[in-house]
């Protein structure tokens, strides 16, 4: 999440070819970005399960550390979906509309969601901590 804008981006400022460093660099952290989304969703999945973990809506709803776990799967599902839209749609965007120097509308957009889904990473991984030390 932070090598882009803090190493990619303002290493090819100056390059005549930079839009398409950056597309291409985009593509390729997409893929490896997702797939360990998807090997996020495994393990914890896992270490419910391998907890003894009720997966109930009472132990989300009555106990302390099940609010905290549903606070943490809330927020990485709002992770997600700020993500995908980043990713799949705000993203694309922002490079077209470099391309073709048409504006920073999307641009604008897609550095947002990229530092609100920065955001919502760096608080999971505080709750996830706060879990794993039995809670607050």
């Amino acid at each position: 999440m932070l090598f882009i804008p803090l190493v990619l981006v303002p290493g090819i400022k100056n390059q005549p070819n930079r839009v398409l460093l950056l597309h291409k660099t985009g593509i390729k952290f997409r893929f490896y970005g997702w797939l360990a989304v998807i090997i996020l969703i495994i393990s914890g999945v896992l270490n419910i399960y391998f907890r003894g973990l009720p997966f109930t809506v009472e132990f989300f709803i009555n106990t302390s550390y099940g609010k905290l776990l549903s606070l943490k799967l809330a927020l990485f599902v709002v992770m997600l979906l700020v993500g995908g839209i980043h990713d799949f749609y705000f993203g694309m965007k922002s490079i077209d509309e470099m391309q073709q120097s048409l504006g920073k509308k999307f641009k604008m957009l897609a550095r947002w969601t990229g530092m609100l889904n920065l955001l919502l990473a760096l608080i999971i991984a505080f709750l996830g901590i706060a879990i794993s030390r039995g809670g607050f």
